[in-house]
C-alpha cells in the first residue's frame, strides 16, 4: 500500500507502527520529502521540511502529479508562481490574496515585462484598499484587479502545455508563520477554480 510506496521511493526510510516515518538507524522523526502514491491512482508529492529551498522542496512538477507541501516562511504564493512559470514558460497567471506587499507587485510587473506572464488578472479583499493603500495604489495602477470579500489564496496558471492550480494559505506578502498549500495540474480542478473566479471577478469592484 502506501507505506510500500514510501519505501521504494525513499529506500532510507522505514515506517514503525504509529505510522511514523523514521530515518534508518537513527530513530528520529523526518520529514518526508517526496513520497508517491500512484497505487490508488492519484500520484501524488509530499513536501514538508522547513530547511529547504523553494527549488529544492516543490523540485520538477508532471503533469497529472498533485504536490502537496508545507513552508515555513521559505516563500510565498507569488515567489512560488514565479518558480512556476519557470518550468512552464510563457503562461497566463489568475490569483486571489488577502493581502498584498510591493515587493511581489514588483516581481509581477517584471514577468509582464519580460512576457513571461502573457496576461494577470487578480481578486483582492476590500481591506486592503485601508490595510495596505500604498501597496493598493501600485496594484491599481498596475492590473486588471477587482476587489472583494475574499480570504481564498489561490493562483492559476495556464498555457498550451499547464493548467495548474496552487491553493494554498499563503498569501502575496513574506510572512515567517508555517503554510500548507496544494499544487494541482488536474485540468478539471483547474477549469471549476477558473470558473468560480472568473464569476467572482465579473460580481468584483474596482
Amino acid at each position: 500500500m502506501l507505506t510500500n510506496s514510501i519505501q521504494s521511493i525513499v529506500p532510507e526510510l522505514t515506517v514503525d507502527n504509529s505510522g511514523n516515518n523514521l530515518l534508518v538507524g537513527t530513530g528520529k522523526q523526518q520529514a518526508v520529502s517526496l513520497v508517491s502514491d500512484c497505487e490508488n491512482g492519484n500520484p501524488s508529492v509530499f513536501v514538508a521540511d522547513a530547511d529547504k529551498s523553494l527549488t529544492k522542496a516543490i523540485g520538477q512538477l508532471q503533469n497529472g502529479l498533485t504536490t502537496h507541501f508545507y513552508s515555513w516562511g521559505n516563500f510565498n504564493l507569488v515567489r512560488l508562481m514565479m518558480y512556476i512559470l519557470k518550468q512552464t514558460g510563457p503562461a497566463h497567471a489568475f490569483m486571489t490574496s488577502y493581502s498584498f506587499s510591493q515587493k511581489s507587485i514588483e516581481q509581477l510587473n517584471l514577468k509582464l515585462s519580460q512576457k513571461q506572464l502573457l496576461s494577470f488578472r487578480v481578486i483582492v479583499d476590500n481591506r486592503v484598499k485601508t490595510m495596505s493603500p500604498i501597496p493598493f495604489q501600485m496594484l491599481m495602477n498596475s492590473f486588471d484587479y477587482r476587489c472583494t470579500s475574499i480570504h481564498a489564496k489561490i493562483a492559476l496558471i495556464w498555457n498550451e502545455d499547464w493548467k495548474i492550480t496552487i491553493l494554498t494559505s499563503q498569501n502575496a506578502t513574506d510572512n515567517p508563520k508555517m503554510e500548507r498549500g496544494t499544487i494541482f495540474t488536474d485540468e478539471s480542478v483547474f477549469d471549476f477554480d477558473l470558473k468560480t473566479l472568473e464569476n467572482e471577478f465579473l460580481r468584483g469592484t474596482t
